[in-house]
Parts: structure tokens; sequence; C-alpha cells
């Protein structure tokens, strides 16, 4: 598989229109802790396999990188899966036709988190880039672009690997308007600009570009190009059939965002930091804000630690620090960065007020906010 990245000044151009004419959001995953396996018995040993076989899963994709797989620590703890297991459960499932026998398992989020971590790996948590997929196929009679609403073969490869990888992918609806702004040929060609255009309606993070043909002898080809923040990145995938050829557009987009957005625990800038919200007028608004704060991962504790009028500053506790935190909080639905800087103050209670009062402690913010309604 080759790869190429680069930036292009059409694509840095098309991107700011894109950013400035949209809100791209991410998505929330759940079942990032689920596995689903099959088996061929309910016998102990089976099971220890199946196990061992989802937890191998989870870590992929909750880490965001396939070579964790490779830590000696994360090989002798799947030795032992069950050490990591919350709960499971069998159920029996039809494909083609056929019942086949299912093992669920649920892993404990704190272990495998703390598994993780104490490898020094990262946890990537579920607020997620939403990914855009236009996909061609040329079965050398025809070409079809897989949307939204067609059931094709080729969807359920691609949606299962994306599930498996925890990677929020859409495909277009490709109805009346996209038909009108997008050809079947121009995501061939992989026309930049009329992409970009197409994909406005969208609001995704990123888009990729898949183009998979059938080749003379029979095997399948496949060429792919990925679009975020500004960056190009190409690489081409091969198989024997149409899933193996499929697959690597999902695995390595998965391991692209990954690497952008995962963020490595560093001890050395885990401490407090002040994030200012505005727009925090009412109860609701502020319990909602505590509470999204709370559901970071990066996040360790929340504490309100100054409040003036609909303004509040937090004292967080975080992993990773700003960076990580100004990550998180990028993929979510919650806050947007707010251009006001100001410096707060300090109530000065001794007097029993709530306004500022001369000689108060003047708050200088890490983050500030603003609280979308």
């Amino acid at each position: 598989m080759y790869r190429r990245e680069r930036t292009s000044t059409s694509l840095i151009i098309g991107l700011i229109c894109f950013i400035c004419t949209t809100i791209a959001k991410a998505d929330v995953v759940d079942n990032l802790y689920l596995a689903e396996v099959p088996v061929e018995n309910q016998e102990r040993d089976t099971r220890q396999t199946a196990i061992a076989t989802g937890m191998r899963d989870v870590l992929v994709r909750i880490s965001g990188r396939s070579l964790v797989l490779t830590v000696t620590m994360i090989e002798d703890a799947l030795l032992q899966p069950t050490r990591y297991v919350q709960r499971y459960r069998y159920f029996d499932r039809e494909v083609d036709g056929v019942k086949q026998k299912h093992l669920r398992v649920e892993f404990d989020k704190k272990a495998i988190n703390k598994l993780l971590r104490d490898n020094n790996l990262p946890v990537w948590g579920k607020n997620r880039p939403s990914t855009l997929l236009w996909l061609v196929i040329d079965n050398r009679r025809s070409r079809t672009l897989l949307s939204n609403d067609r059931k094709a073969q080729a969807r359920l490869y691609i949606d299962a690997q994306a599930k498996n990888r925890g990677l929020p992918l859409k495909l277009p609806l490709y109805d009346l308007t996209d038909r009108s702004n997008l050809k079947i040929s121009d995501v061939w060609g992989n026309f930049e600009d009329t992409i970009m255009q197409a994909s406005e309606r969208y609001h995704s993070e990123a888009i990729l570009v898949g183009r998979v043909y059938k080749t003379y002898s029979n095997s399948w080809s496949g060429r792919w190009t990925l679009y975020s923040e500004g960056r190009r990145l190409d690489w081409e995938s091969e198989g024997e059939t149409l899933d193996q050829a499929l697959i690597p557009g999902v695995t390595s987009t998965a391991d692209y965002l990954a690497s952008r957005y995962v963020q490595d625990d560093d001890e050395n800038d885990s401490g407090q930091l002040l994030l200012k919200v505005t727009g925090l007028d009412s109860l609701q608004a502020y319990t909602r804000t505590v509470a999204y704060l709370d559901s970071l991962d990066v996040v360790r504790e929340v504490n309100p630690h100054v409040v003036v009028s609909d303004n509040v500053v937090f004292s967080l506790k975080s992993r990773g620090g700003r960076l990580a935190v100004s990550k998180a909080i990028s993929l979510g639905h919650t806050l947007v960065v707010e251009a006001n800087q100001e410096i707060v103050q300090q109530p000065n209670t001794k007097q029993g007020g709530t306004q500022p009062e001369p000689g108060a402690e003047l708050i200088r913010p890490d983050l500030t906010y603003k609280l979308v309604p």
C-alpha cells in the first residue's frame, strides 16, 4: 500500500470555504468497549479464544493504533482476557441465511483504559471526527457510486470495518441535490473543488474518496484520497476480492485520523487549567456544561472556580493539558471558541457582594468558550 501526504492550494482554498459555510461536528461513537465474535460452540476454550479476539479489536479501536498489539505487556494481558471482561452472553445471528452463534462481550472501560495508559498508550474517546465517503466501484461492466440508500455488498464490508475501528463513516444520499452537484465521473476523476462543494451539506470533518476497480486478472485495486484539516493523503490498495480492496480504505483512514486526534497522556502537562465558558444564563445551561466537560475522556475533574454573571471559569484537571482539552472540545457539539479573551476578576466575597471590587484577584483563563444554545 502506497501513501503520500501533501497539501495543495486548491485544496486549502476549498477547505476554507467548506469550513466557513458549515459547522463541522464530530459524532459520538457508542459501544466502543463492546465486541461481537462468531463462535462454533460454548466451550470454555472457545469462549476464551473469542474473548481474546474481541479484546484485540477493542484495544485497537480505543487506542487508534494497530501497533498496540505488539506491546509486550498488551500481549501478556491478552493471555488472560477474562480479567478485563465486565459481562458476556451468547446470541444467534443470521448470516447468509444460516444462523450463526456469536459471543457478545462487554469489556470494562476502566480496566482497558488503565491497561493502555500503564503502557503509555493513548485512549481515543467517543467524540470522533465524522468522515464522508464518496466511493465509486467499477466492476468492468459499469461504475456505481455507493450511496446511503443502496443495499450493496460493498456497503456491508465498509460498515463492518468502520464499526470495528470506531470510525463514524457516512455515505452520501446521492439524491437529486447530489446529482445536480456531482457526477460519478467527478468522483472517479477526484475533482477536488467539485467534491468539496458537494460535500458541504453533510458537515463532515473529513472526506474520503475511493475508486475501486476490477482488474483484467479478476483481482481488485483501489485508489484512495483523504481530505482532512487542509491536508491530502493518497494511498492504494489491492486484493483478490472486493472486500480485501475496500478494507484498507477504512483502516488507513482510521489510522490517520487517530494519529491526528488521539492524545498521548503527558504527565508533565497534566496539571490544572482554567477554562472560561460564557452564556451560562441558567441552571440548566450550567448543568449541561459541567456534564459535558466531565464526559470528556481527557478531563479528570471539573470544579467551578469563579462565577461572574453568566460567565463561569472552571478549574480542570486533565490528561494531556491544554492541547488535549481543546482538541477534545473541538470534536463536540456543545462549546465553540470564544474570541473574547478578557481577564476575569474574582468577586470580593469578603464584602458580601457579587461584583468585582478593587483589589480583587485577576484570573486569566487558559481557554475560553461559548455555550452553544
